[in-house]
């Protein structure tokens, strides 16, 4: 049984559930991609709003596609998320704090009540200050990271949750309060659940691609690098950039497209600065992860004549400076020569979880 079905299925055994159909991973805006499965949920907080079931949404998402830090383990370009949401307003504490505990002994009964954190910002020190909680409390300043961006009328603010891991704890569910009214402590909810990390922590590995179900994609890196960063990068950039291609979105100069070209640029200088200097090992990375994950022929077809050429374009380059003595502006800004040629390397996000 799939992760959501389980998930699903955990819901209904407490709840009345309604499922939300799936948002296109393309989209037709400018953001090209949808990145959160609140997406395209805005009027239902409206129409909604006399429903009494629980609604969840099953999203893969792409976001940021050159701007995510990939040395912080936790984060990914391509996932899937689920939207857990609640729209008949009500004061939602017991229902937040049933959905914390069916979760853990459900999903993660290995996870003790106490190894649960909740932080959320002292705005809402009263609406927490209504039932006790086994779980413990984490009353933070009331920042812009707990005020939540919405296009709905109202104030809206995330309580943050955490789970013990490892060395740590990881956020495996962000709540939103929508529309939050102190008088009455009313509002709907919105929530966040990330696919990878309940699995993370119901199969207790210690990464993300160590998951049962990547274990054909590590096992095609692997052969290269044991670093658990290395994996990470690659196997992200490579399902990320094969899940873009299929949607029709091929590398080229301009657009959106420019950056799936970018994109591979980046993977190429990764795999030659931090593995090896050997364009023929991550081609076979590619093919081999593009045939696990069921891609056709063309497209890691595509993808691989795209690292060749970015290889000769890049022995081309270090030719050109070597030879005309450009300053390290003109011969990134004119011929893209990555960082690491200047021996600025990249240095791990640290926290109490990291590689």
């Amino acid at each position: 049984m799939s992760t959501y079905k389980k998930f699903v299925r955990m819901l209904r055994g407490k709840w009345q559930v309604e499922e939300l159909p799936e948002s296109p991973l393309l989209r037709s805006d400018d953001g090209y991609f949808t990145f959160s499965p609140f997406q395209d949920t805005e009027e239902n907080f409206d129409s909604l709003k006399s429903a009494s079931s629980i609604f969840v949404k099953y999203q893969p998402t792409i976001r940021k596609l050159n701007a995510l830090d990939l040395t912080n383990p936790l984060n990914l370009n391509y996932q899937t998320t689920y939207a857990v949401q609640k729209y008949q307003r009500s004061n939602q504490i017991d229902l937040i704090k049933q959905l914390i505990e069916v979760s853990r002994e459900k999903l993660f009964p290995q996870i003790a009540a106490s190894e649960v954190e909740i932080t959320y910002p002292d705005i809402l020190h009263d609406y927490f200050a209504q039932r006790k909680f086994e779980f413990k409390l984490n009353e933070v300043e009331t920042t812009d990271r707990y005020l939540c961006e919405l296009d709905i009328p109202g104030k809206h603010y995330y309580i943050k949750v955490r789970m013990k891991f490892k060395t740590g704890s990881i956020n495996v569910v962000d709540f939103v309060l929508v529309d939050y009214d102190s008088s009455d402590f009313s509002s709907q909810r919105d929530s966040i659940w990330v696919e990878n990390l309940i699995d993370l922590l119901t199969e207790n590995k210690r990464f993300i691609f160590d998951e049962a179900k990547y274990q054909a994609e590590k096992a095609a890196v692997a052969k290269y690098t044991n670093e658990p960063r290395d994996q990470h990068v690659i196997i992200n950039d490579v399902r990320t950039v094969l899940k873009v291609m299929s949607l029709g979105i091929l590398p080229a100069a301009k657009g959106i497209n420019s950056e799936v070209k970018r994109k591979i640029r980046h993977l190429y200088f990764y795999y030659v600065y931090y593995v090896n200097n050997d364009v023929d090992e991550l081609v076979s990375v590619v093919e081999q992860i593009g045939k696990a994950e069921n891609y056709s022929a063309d497209i890691f077809t595509i993808f691989t004549d795209n690292l060749r050429a970015t290889q000769k374009n890049y022995r081309t380059a270090v030719k050109t400076v070597e030879k005309k003595n450009l300053t390290r502006e003109v011969a990134q800004s004119s011929l893209g020569l990555p960082d690491e040629y200047y021996g600025d390397y990249l240095h791990n996000w640290h926290s109490e979880y990291d590689f």
